[in-house]
């Protein structure tokens, strides 16, 4: 029998790339979009089933997973992907943009988490994979409530790994660095203009490459931490640019990365960041920025 993942947010990008790569494997796939109009996405990939699910609606969640389990009799994997990328100085962003970042990155992955968990549970095995993010690794300026956000994932995950163990269920977390996706066109901006951000916004994008890895690395490396039965490892990191913030920790010590990060996201990296970091890849990127 079939292997069944569920995977929220497929309507484009990282999702859209994660659903390809496990209908490529064989995998029975149940594919989540948040409107009417996005359910054919998939239509010409064998063994997928496209459902509505807004994650937002956190009373949703418990009958999305009955329907889940409905569509091929079982469920394997959860990939919790759906987000929102909310972008700006903290003092630009209004309270109403910051509950929305924490419930679809955080609530909204809870809430379905929790629906699920009792089902691995009961049949003792199960893999969740949560999307979060390199901000979770440190925040990058201008994404404190973004980054914060996919911190909350990546801590989630991991409190989550441990509790989940006795009951062989496996939960991880998949860190992408900048990939070529529609995220930088679809970015919420600042609700308030505040003049005093902007030459420090220009110097942080000035030193931003304007291209990024492919979304199949995303889906690659997902597929990868679904498939390899490993308990005892939670991170993740999708693309060079993620794998070599792991890499530059070690090599300068935590204290030493961080002024070199401050002095990279205050627009002037040092000759050493410049040999250790890696560009994130080829592919253009799209930006409203």
């Amino acid at each position: 029998m079939n292997k069944t993942v569920v995977i929220t947010g497929t309507s484009s990008g990282l999702g859209k790339a994660t659903v390809e790569r496990f209908s490529s494997e064989g995998w029975n796939v149940v594919a989540t979009v948040r409107k009417k109009e996005q359910l054919g996405v998939h239509a010409e990939l064998p063994q997928v089933k496209t459902l509505l699910l807004d994650v937002d609606d956190e009373t949703a969640a418990t009958q999305f997973a009955v329907d889940a389990v409905a569509a091929f009799g079982q469920v394997d994997v959860l990939v919790n992907n759906a987000g929102y990328f909310q972008m700006g100085p903290l003092e630009s962003s209004s309270m109403e943009q910051i509950h929305r970042q924490f419930q679809t990155n955080v609530f909204g992955l809870l809430a379905l988490t929790q629906a699920f968990l009792p089902i691995f549970r009961e049949q003792r095995s199960g893999v969740v994979v949560n999307i979060a993010s390199i901000g979770a690794e440190g925040g990058y300026p201008f994404t404190s409530v973004y980054s914060s956000s996919k911190s909350a994932v990546l801590t989630i995950s991991e409190a989550l790994n441990i509790e989940m163990l006795p009951f062989n269920v496996q939960v991880k977390a998949v860190m992408p660095g900048q990939h070529a996706t529609r995220i930088f066109s679809k970015i919420d901006g600042p609700e308030i203009d505040v003049e005093a951000y902007r030459n420090q916004i220009t110097a942080f994008f000035d030193h931003i490459p304007e291209s990024g890895s492919d979304s199949s690395v995303v889906g690659d490396v997902v597929y990868a931490a679904a498939t390899d039965g490993r308990n005892n490892k939670v991170h993740y990191y999708a693309g060079p640019d993620a794998l070599a913030i792991p890499r530059m920790k070690r090599i300068l010590g935590i204290e030493n990365y961080w002024e070199e990060f401050q002095q990279f996201a205050l627009g002037q990296p040092s000759p050493l960041w410049q040999v250790l970091n890696v560009p994130a890849g080829d592919s253009p990127l799209e930006r409203i920025l």
